[in-house]
């Protein structure tokens, strides 16, 4: 817990709390015992919690987000493959 301890005291003004570290949190970046240590403060932690409610949906949105990009680039290459130029130009 010790690296928690440092990531939770990094958040300066905001004290224990561990705000700086729901974003590795939620895309499972952080390990076991900071995991852990994480789950338990939001138990107890209402301002974090709330803030954690606030950016667990963010994941999904980005998968999303990826999943549209994919689609676009594919199309962009297919369409490109089959491209002969401007009709003008052919």
């Amino acid at each position: 817990m010790e690296v928690v301890n440092r990531g939770m005291a990094s958040a300066g003004d905001r004290g224990t709390h561990v705000q700086v570290l729901l974003g590795a949190f939620i895309l499972g970046g952080l390990s076991a015992a900071e995991d852990t240590a994480v789950r338990e403060h939001l138990d107890g932690c209402a301002l974090c919690r709330a803030e954690h409610d606030e950016l667990v949906s963010i994941p999904g949105w980005l998968s999303l987000l990826a999943e549209s990009e994919e689609c676009a680039g594919q199309d962009m290459v297919t369409g490109a493959a089959e491209d002969n130029g401007p009709v003008g130009l052919r």
